[in-house]
């Protein structure tokens, strides 16, 4: 195990804690919604906005080959201009 260690190589218990200490992306993300939200709106409008945002995006590629390109486009897509968020 030493010479693993002097090798330059982390050992596997070691890999596994450093990959559970790093946040995922998906938590970076919510923090940075947060931040620019007016502070004046209460926080279950805030998190119901936030839900919407994470829904609002396209179908990802992978299901569009699977489905052989039944699936294409998100019938709950829509464009913050066009039509409202009903949250609230």
């Amino acid at each position: 195990m030493s010479a693993e260690v002097q090798s330059g190589e982390r050992p596997d218990a070691l890999k596994a804690r450093l990959l559970h200490a790093t946040p995922t992306l998906k938590k970076r993300k919510k923090s940075i919604v947060w931040s620019y939200m007016a502070a004046r709106k209460n926080t279950s409008r805030k998190k119901r906005l936030m839900k919407r945002t994470r829904q609002n995006r396209p179908v990802p590629t992978w299901v569009v080959i699977r489905t052989n390109r039944k699936v294409r486009t998100n019938p709950k897509r829509r464009l913050w201009r066009r039509s409202d968020v009903n949250v609230g």
